[in-house]
């Protein structure tokens, strides 16, 4: 992978080896052009002796300063990696005195050079890994094919699609990612993005499932509150978009229910619900709870949570059980459907679901 040198890395490199060297510095192109420089008057100005370095792959001497030829004394040494001239760093000073930096201003140059081509190549790799997930969680066909082709053991798996999420202001998002990405390359797991700005994608091979589910409970005790999880069903290469699509449902019903994960496979009844279209959701759940306050939508979800015992929900709302029972009956009053008819119950049962 070849380096594209940006002037602000050039303007980095200069600036640094300045500190150290304690002379004016250049970084010029291979086209001869000064593309940084820690004398500003000389940034954007042609220098012949360092096109010459870049051409011939030679150390360049000036023995005199050569304004004509965008010159002053000093010696410019070729930054050579792989074989490639990637550009040349000039040193500004007698050539006698500044020349015994030249193997020290060569090493600088390198090293940040080396870090920055790490850095590009971990970027594409991420960017990589990115578009495979994102192309197999949305079902882009002909990608997904294509992919199926090039990584046939890819393909010969059965896979669990994991979605995380975080409320804005989570103080270790950060924590979170990075530890994720550390824990899927110790399994071997190559299917993991983060998509902005605040969820990560995790695409876990059936066979890796069980070493990968045996963190979780680590996980919720490091990052919960504040960060969430929904756990998809198991589905075939060319159908992790399903997986991933009840992975969302589970994850919205943890942040409902405010519990750190939910299994798609824990949620029969919102497959069903999940999978009517949204305004004819929402048209039933008006039409049954038009007549009903806040208080008496929550006093129903609590009773139906603590499946119609009258009493634990009495406690729980901190009221006299004849009370809730007053209550009950005019919410029966108002809707035409009794909360305590096994028929009616299911009917508002359904309507009241905080995610419905």
């Amino acid at each position: 992978m070849k380096v594209r040198i940006t002037d602000e890395l050039a303007q980095q490199i200069v600036d640094s080896a300045k500190v150290v060297v304690g002379w004016d510095v250049n970084f010029i192109d291979c086209h001869g052009q000064i593309m940084a420089s820690t004398d500003d008057k000389r940034i954007g100005t042609y220098h012949k002796a360092g096109h010459a370095a870049a051409r011939t792959g030679q150390v360049q001497t000036v023995q005199d300063d050569r304004p004509t030829d965008g010159v002053s004394k000093g010696v410019n040494y070729p930054i050579i990696m792989d074989g490639l001239v990637l550009g040349v760093v000039g040193i500004t000073g007698e050539p006698a005195v500044v020349g015994q930096y030249g193997f020290l201003l060569t090493k600088i140059c390198e090293v940040f050079l080396k870090e920055y081509r790490l850095s590009q190549e971990v970027f594409s790799e991420e960017e990589h890994r990115s578009r495979q997930v994102m192309a197999l969680i949305y079902h882009d066909e002909d990608m997904v094919q294509q992919l199926a082709e090039d990584q046939p053991a890819l393909a010969g798996s059965q896979y669990v699609a994991v979605v995380f999420r975080w409320h804005e202001g989570t103080r270790r998002a950060g924590d979170f990612r990075q530890k994720m990405a550390e824990d899927c390359q110790s399994l071997g797991m190559t299917l993991y993005t983060y998509i902005y700005p605040s969820t990560v994608v995790v695409l876990i091979p059936s066979k890796v499932y069980p070493d990968w589910d045996r963190k979780l409970p680590r996980w919720k005790e490091w990052f919960y509150p504040g960060i969430f999880a929904g756990i998809g069903t198991e589905e075939s290469f060319h159908r992790i978009h399903e997986s991933y699509r009840f992975a969302k449902m589970a994850l919205q019903s943890a942040e409902d229910r405010q519990i750190f994960c939910v299994h798609a496979d824990e949620m029969k009844l919102a497959f069903l619900l999940q999978s009517l279209d949204g305004p004819i959701r929402r048209r039933y759940q008006k039409d049954i709870c038009q007549h009903l306050t806040e208080r008496d939508i929550h006093l129903l979800q609590v009773y139906y949570q603590q499946n119609l015992s009258i009493q634990e929900t009495a406690r729980i709302l901190c009221i006299h059980k004849n009370t809730l029972q007053y209550r009950l009956k005019r919410i029966g009053e108002a809707t035409g459907l009794n909360p305590r008819v096994f028929h009616d119950a299911v009917t508002l049962y359904i309507a009241t679901l905080p995610w419905l």
